[in-house]
């Protein structure tokens, strides 16, 4: 019982984490980060940082950063039957925030932040159930700020040491505020049920001193359905060091109906130091 109170308390602090903090990136956001030891029991957590400066004919600065905590534990081997390759995970409460902040000649550019907090709890090795809530911000997208919440089951399709498949769905809630383009139409406001789907593809090479790990998430409106917004990731982390890694990602953002003046794709290539304890 204690082990399962201590993850929920986690998770209560992060909701509270989340839903309160008053910075938070682009919509959707990948929750399924790339995690040097996806399957280590018990606390652990990382950061990443980025950070470019130009002076002379450019003048840029962009910098960026994110932390996550996690506790987990794992569900014992079969007493009857051999080990799985790789343990199977039983619960995890996860908490992550980041934020990018970028200026040219002093005028900002890109200003975005999120903090997540998610509840996975795996009844079965291989179907679970999500619990999450969100909140974020990018002026960029014209976003002030967007508050969601939902559940959704989990399942592991494929479990091996060099590769693995998991996937989600499930319904959310969704309130945002955005700024209002001059002359535009666009509501202030919004709230909507949106169907959150996922899957994430990880593979790890070389002893896993090379991982490489796709999401890609759809979640179109309930009420609308081309209404839609999606988002792919790739993430690639070369491990120089036990707990030091250097790693790139791309993703391609695209909405189908985003607020006036804002593009439908975005897309971004940024590289990170990863730290992992």
């Amino acid at each position: 019982m204690t082990a399962l109170l201590r993850p929920l308390l986690a998770l209560g602090l992060g909701l509270f984490a989340a839903l309160t903090s008053p910075t938070a990136a682009a919509s959707p956001v990948n929750a399924e980060v790339l995690r040097p030891d996806p399957l280590r029991p018990g606390w652990s957590g990382g950061l990443d940082g980025s950070f470019a400066v130009a002076r002379g004919n450019l003048r840029n600065l962009d910098v960026g950063g994110a932390g996550r905590v996690q506790f987990q534990t794992l569900h014992a081997a079969p007493p009857d039957r051999p080990p799985p390759p790789l343990p199977f995970l039983a619960q995890r409460v996860f908490v992550t925030t980041s934020g990018r902040f970028a200026e040219n000649r002093g005028t900002a550019f890109v200003s975005q932040a999120f903090s997540h907090a998610r509840w996975t709890a795996m009844w079965h090795r291989r179907v679970g159930s999500d619990v999450f809530a969100q909140h974020q911000l990018n002026e960029f997208l014209r976003l002030q700020w967007r508050a969601i919440a939902g559940v959704g089951v989990r399942v592991v399709a494929v479990h091996r040491p060099v590769f693995m498949l998991w996937g989600g769905s499930g319904p959310m809630f969704e309130h945002e505020r955005i700024d209002v383009a001059p002359g535009a139409s666009d509501a202030p406001t919004s709230s909507a049920w949106r169907w959150t789907n996922y899957v994430t593809m990880r593979l790890a090479v070389f002893e896993e001193r090379l991982l490489l790990q796709n999401t890609l998430y759809i979640q179109p409106r309930f009420d609308r359905l081309a209404d839609l917004r999606v988002l792919e990731e790739l993430e690639v982390l070369a491990n120089v060091a036990p707990h030091l890694g250097l790693g790139a990602t791309f993703d391609v953002f695209h909405d189908t109906a985003p607020p006036t003046a804002v593009e439908r794709t975005d897309l971004r290539l940024v590289s990170t130091v990863r730290v992992s304890f």
